[in-house]
This record gives C-alpha cells, sequence and structure tokens, in this order.
C-alpha cells in the first residue's frame, strides 16, 4: 500500500521488500551473522576476535593464489578499458571453455561462445534468475540449501524461491526426484509458475556429490514440465579422499550426460566460478556456460552491464586458467590438505561425539547439534549460535539453510590450522558449558 512521503523519502516497494525480513526468526538470524561477520578474528588486526568457521571460503591455499596473482599480473593499458564487454574478455571465455572441457568432461564442444562471464556464481544465479523468471514466479531449491540462494533469487529479480522438504528421504537420491516434483504440482496448484530447478552439485551445505541417477531423475523432470535446470558447480576440483569416504566419487558434471537423451538441452546451463576451487571468494569473477541456447546467454549479456567483473579480476583468472603447470601441482596439493584439515577436524568431532555428516567435496562439514537444545525449536537453535558467537566462534544456523531439522550447523574446515583448532575449542567450550547445565557432559567426551 502506497503511504504519503515527500519525494525525498520515496523508496521503491522492490527496494524497501529487501530491507524488511519477512518474519521475526530471518531478523535475529541476521542479527548474528552481523554481529560475527564485523567481528571476526584476525592474528593481528583482531586477535580478541571471532573465529569464523561459518563462511564457505577455502583458506588453505591462498597465499600460493596470492602469489600467483602478483606474480603475473602485469597489467597493459588495455586492461584499463572496456575490454571485449561486459560478458567477459574472449581470451578468458576461451580459457574457461577449455577449462570445463577438462574438468567437467562435457559430452558436447564447449566454445567461448557458450560462456558468459559475470562477477561471482551468485551473480550468475541472479542473472539467470531474471532472465528465466518474471517477478512472482518460481525456482525450486532442495532444503537445506545454499544461504546465498535466497537473495541469489529474489533481491532483484524477483522471482521466488520455492524450497523443496523431503522428510526422511536422501535429498542427493533418485528417490528426492519425486520431491520435486510435489513441489512444482503444489507451487502452481497455489499460483506460482515454476520456471527452473536450481542445484548446488555438490550439495551445499551436506558436502556431497548427488547420485547419477537423481541428475538424470531431475533432468527428465526438467523435460516433462519444460522447466530449465541451473547447476551451480563451483566445487568441481574441491573433492578429496579421508577415511570417511577413502575413494570419494568424481565429480559429475551435468554436461557430463548426453542431454539429448533426457531433456532438451537448451533447459541446462551451469554456474562456475573462480571463488571455491581457486580460494578466492573476495575476487568475485565467475561464468555461465550455457552450451545449447544462445538466445538465453544473449538475454544474459544484455544484462551482463551491471554485473561485470573487473579487468583485473579476469586477468587474474584468466592468469591461473592458462598456467597447467601450476594447475598440476595445485590441485593435488588442495585436496591433500583437505584431506589433512578433514581428518584434524572430524577426529575433533568424534572425540566429543558430536554427530556429523561423512563429506567428500566441499569445505564443509554438516553437524547435528540437537542435543544442545533447550527445545525442538527454531528459537532454540538461534539460542545456541549466540552462545557460540559469545564464546567467540561463528558456525553456521541450519536455520539459514533452511534445514529441515533443529539443530544442524555447518561448520568450514578448509581453514588454517592455528584458527581451525582454536575455534574448535571454543566450539567445544561453549557445548560443554551446555551439556553441564543440561546434563550432557557426561555422554559428550569432555
Amino acid at each position: 500500500m502506497a503511504t504519503h512521503t515527500s519525494a525525498g523519502e520515496f523508496i521503491s516497494y522492490r527496494a524497501l521488500s529487501n530491507l524488511n525480513p519477512p518474519d521475526p526468526q530471518t531478523s535475529k538470524l541476521h542479527a548474528i551473522r552481523s554481529h560475527c561477520f564485523h567481528n571476526q578474528y584476525d592474528p593481528i588486526s583482531n586477535p580478541n576476535g571471532i573465529v569464523a568457521l561459518a563462511i564457505a571460503e577455502n583458506k588453505l591455499m591462498r597465499q600460493d593464489i596470492v602469489d600467483h596473482v602478483n606474480s603475473n599480473m602485469n597489467i597493459t593499458p588495455w586492461h584499463l578499458t572496456y575490454g571485449h564487454g561486459p560478458a567477459g574478455s574472449i581470451e578468458l571465455r576461451r580459457a574457461i571453455a577449455e577449462f570445463v572441457t577438462e574438468v567437467f568432461k562435457p559430452s558436447m564442444a564447449i566454445g567461448e561462445s557458450h560462456v558468459a562471464v559475470c562477477n561471482g556464481a551468485g551473480s550468475a544465479v541472479d542473472n539467470l534468475s531474471f532472465c528465466l523468471g518474471e517477478p512472482g514466479d518460481g525456482i525450486l531449491v532442495g532444503r537445506p540449501l545454499y544461504v546465498g540462494f535466497f537473495p541469489d533469487i529474489e533481491a532483484r529479480a524477483k522471482v521466488r524461491p520455492v524450497l523443496v522438504p523431503f522428510g526422511d528421504i536422501n535429498p542427493t537420491s533418485e528417490e528426492a526426484v519425486g520431491s520435486y516434483e510435489a513441489a512444482l504440482h503444489k507451487s502452481n496448484a497455489a499460483g506460482v509458475k515454476i520456471r527452473a530447478i536450481l542445484l548446488s552439485s555438490p550439495h551445499n551445505p551436506f558436502g556431497r556429490p548427488y547420485d547419477n541417477d537423481f541428475l538424470i531423475g531431475i533432468m527428465r523432470l526438467c523435460a516433462k514440465y519444460n522447466i530449465h535446470l541451473i547447476s551451480d558447480e563451483v566445487y568441481a576440483k574441491s573433492h578429496f579422499p579421508s577415511n570417511d569416504v577413502p575413494a570419494p566419487p568424481p565429480f559429475v558434471s551435468v554436461l557430463f550426460f548426453d542431454l539429448e537423451k533426457y531433456i532438451d538441452p537448451t533447459l541446462v546451463h551451469v554456474i562456475y566460478a573462480m571463488s571455491k576451487d581457486f580460494c578466492a571468494n573476495g575476487v568475485r569473477i565467475g561464468a555461465v556456460i550455457s552450451p545449447s541456447n544462445g538466445r538465453v546467454l544473449k538475454a544474459f549479456r544484455a544484462v551482463a552491464s551491471f554485473t561485470r567483473a573487473s579487468q583485473l579480476a579476469e586477468h587474474a583468472w584468466l592468469n591461473l586458467l592458462n598456467d597447467k603447470p601450476f594447475q598440476k601441482w595445485y590441485f593435488p596439493l588442495l585436496q591433500q590438505k583437505m584431506t589433512d584439515s578433514y581428518e584434524f577436524t572430524t577426529s575433533y568431532l568424534r572425540k566429543h561425539n558430536i554427530p556429523y555428516n561423512k563429506a567428500s567435496v566441499t569445505s564443509f562439514i554438516w553437524l547435528d547439534l540437537s542435543r544442545y537444545l533447550k527445545e525442538d525449536s527454531v528459537e532454540a537453535e538461534i539460542e545456541l549460535n549466540w552462545k557460540m558467537a559469545h564464546g567467540g566462534v561463528w558456525v553456521a544456523m541450519g536455520a539459514s539453510f533452511a534445514s529441515e531439522r533443529n539443530g544442524n550447523f555447518r561448520i568450514t574446515f578448509a581453514t588454517p590450522r592455528e584458527e581451525l583448532s582454536m575455534g574448535l575449542d571454543r566450539l567445544a567450550k561453549v557445548l560443554q558449558e551446555v551439556g553441564e547445565e543440561t546434563g550432557l557432559s557426561e555422554l559428550q567426551g569432555f
């Protein structure tokens, strides 16, 4: 409803809708995130800060990336221009196509014309949402989901993230496809037209790949209802072996399949970025790969000027993608360090009898801290998360990911050892204090 304001006070409803959380719980989630985000631990500048184990940042090889960027930047006056346009330079798009061909093993040819660059995977989701749906339309996303998908889908495009519940069904299994179809029917019955299914593949926050039968089933489902499939595959090289999963399944992109057997290929779009595999969230550069739909890419490029990547970011990623000798030792060492950090973290969790889901990819682990809740409620989960924050550690709360169960938390293990150890000790101390209050401490290994 419009209200009377002076011209200087007027703000559009679509902008204001991003400022007003839909419910008090969302506001409380934002409050914890803001409190922790702006007081993060740094050994030099903020040694008394909060250890951040909530953000999906792989910090294990940051110095190697820094050294490579600093050694190879060598910009020219051309890098101070608009380059080849807002959707990325020809050289970068060609290098991305070559990397995708090597790592994703697509069943079709991928060239630079199939790639559009933007400033990060989040902007790729945002632009695709804007291009594929009208305001009020929906995109199906399974629960729990990567927390960034909420604003990526909704903030600008005003498309709705429609959450898919699974109950006791494994969300990464073939059986879960039926849950997506049920959610689609329910959404359509409510007047919300579903335009796409969005996957974080491998799964975020579970840290494991989808079964191949699930990927085939979800493609068939999209084909059945003529809706798009967006697969965010930013963790393509972040898999690792461990005692939990000694032989992790290889990464499988949706592009690997012979798409024409299961879906109209024009409905398939993949996202990749520099952020995760290259330990560089802050550089802000990513891409959409759409091998069969030039019309969607044309629409994407029409709005790309608003999400243009910096020429310097393009140059940094191009140098990394073109440096095959660097990649030859970088990725094996990254995976080795992830194994070591994962083993350290899970050993700590087992020592303290903290249940967790086994992971084999990504940089995080999904915990079950439900026994530490005063009651089975989101409010109790928020209370526990505040105790963690006041205890000096930030762990991502399940409610932020729209978890179907209370008491889940996501912890990032791809963190330098000193910082990781400090964060785990602080977490254990908080849980011990909560356990002593509730009589659980004798069962927890403290």
